[in-house]
């Protein structure tokens, strides 16, 4: 796991590897296809999606987002059946290790309504805040099932890591206890946390695409290539893309509660 220099955001731009270009941010803005196919897709009404098994399954939102985008997917979830839940940590822009705080509250939440461990889906570093969860607390956690998130290294487009830095920057002129947040000092761990190894009763798995404009696609894969599903389409659009549904269906079903 590579991390920036003290006291710079966590979030770092990815790093010069001969002949690797990350595609056009301007090409996000494509993720409306990936919405619009979605509704002709089989898997949207469930065609061929294994039955859900009524677990509990947690929505995390990625960086700069919030639930709201994620309603898509949450009514998709219920139609197959499971029970979904809003992660509730309002904007992903803040000190991760308290937005994992946040979740942690819906997960204790979601296991007591369900009276069953819960499985979380994150978007982009959603994933990573989800994985501080299920590192913390495996015993509420059975499955994590990441979406584009930066598995291997914190490493982003350009203009993402520029919002990285504004935000940083103006969390640390309205609180001076922020001035860590975002970076490796940080007080919560967050960044030292996150390259452990997750319990062996929390399985996990990646879905990527090599199109991704935001996150190097080299990063958002887990380290066995056994757990990695790749999709086409944009990052933004992974909540949205069918085949990414379609990985999601089989990999809830590969591992009931």
């Amino acid at each position: 796991m590579s991390i920036t220099k003290l006291r710079e955001p966590i979030i770092a731009e990815p790093e010069a590897v001969p002949s690797l270009k990350v595609p056009p941010l301007w090409k996000e803005f494509l993720w409306t296809l990936d919405w619009a196919l979605l509704r002709f897709h089989p898997v949207y009404y469930g065609v061929n999606v294994p039955k859900g098994d009524g677990s509990p399954v947690i929505l995390v939102p990625g960086f700069l987002g919030t639930d709201s985008y994620l309603y898509e997917l949450y009514f998709w979830l219920a139609r197959v059946g499971y029970r979904p839940y809003m992660s509730g940590i309002g904007l992903n822009a803040e000190c991760p290790g308290a937005l994992a705080g946040r979740l942690l509250a819906t997960v204790r939440r979601a296991h007591a309504q369900t009276g069953r461990p819960v499985r979380i889906i994150g978007h982009s570093l959603g994933g990573i805040i989800g994985r501080r969860v299920c590192l913390e607390h495996p015993d509420l956690a059975r499955q994590l099932i990441y979406l584009g998130s930066p598995l291997q290294a914190v490493q982003a487009h350009p203009l993402v890591v520029a919002s990285a830095t504004v935000l940083h920057t103006t969390l640390s002129l309205i609180n001076a206890q922020h001035r860590d947040c975002l970076t490796d000092r940080c007080p919560c761990g967050f960044v030292n946390d996150i390259g452990k190894e997750l319990a062996s009763n929390v399985d996990h798995a990646a879905i990527y695409t090599r199109a991704d404009g935001v996150v190097d696609w080299h990063s958002a894969q887990e380290s066995d290539p056994r757990l990695n599903f790749e999709v086409g389409g944009t990052h933004i659009g992974l909540v949205y893309n069918p085949l990414a549904y379609k990985a999601l269906g089989d990999l809830l079903a590969a591992h009931r509660c």
